[in-house]
């Protein structure tokens, strides 16, 4: 099409909208683009739970061992089924079980402190343990606790250290 403008000056313009093979075209980028992104935005969410758990256990096996030495007392960790870790720590200064659940730092309803694994994440390699009173794991070699992701947490015997 051709029209004239104010000065008599000779324009070429087209019709507005997308021609099929531009709309086909679109459609073919944006399917590649899909098929590509959809199955690594899912194995994000997957490393994101390994992390959290990874990070959240050596939280949990550093605040035992700090509230065995700052009570006194015995604090058992202890692991179920490969997705759950549980504190409990003993009510009596002598140490025959632990009875009693320990709370979370910001406090809680009465539950144990716990670490639940969340989507593919678990654990590995686990064994429960306890810290007796002066912080020190209930272990002889150094303990490594595997998240599935491969990710490793060691508490080394003497010390307790926990990395």
């Amino acid at each position: 099409r051709e029209k004239r403008g104010p000065s008599g000056s000779l324009f070429y313009f087209r019709a507005a909208g997308f021609t099929v093979a531009e709309l086909v075209a679109v459609l073919i980028i944006a399917g590649v683009l899909a098929a590509i992104a959809v199955p690594r935005l899912a194995g994000v969410s997957a490393s994101f739970d390994e992390v959290r758990l990874h990070d959240q256990t050596l939280a949990a096996l550093r605040y035992a061992q700090k509230t065995a030495v700052t009570m006194q007392r015995r604090v058992c960790v202890t692991f179920t089924g490969g997705t759950q870790l549980a504190l409990t720590y003993s009510s009596a200064y002598t140490p025959p079980a632990c009875d009693t659940n320990l709370m979370p730092p910001a406090g809680g309803s009465g539950a144990a402190y716990t670490v639940v694994a969340q989507g593919a994440a678990g654990y590995s390699g686990e064994a429960s343990f306890f810290y007796d009173r002066i912080g020190r794991p209930s272990i002889v070699v150094p303990m490594s606790i595997v998240i599935s992701s491969g990710r490793q947490i060691t508490i080394e015997p003497d010390s307790g250290y926990v990395h």
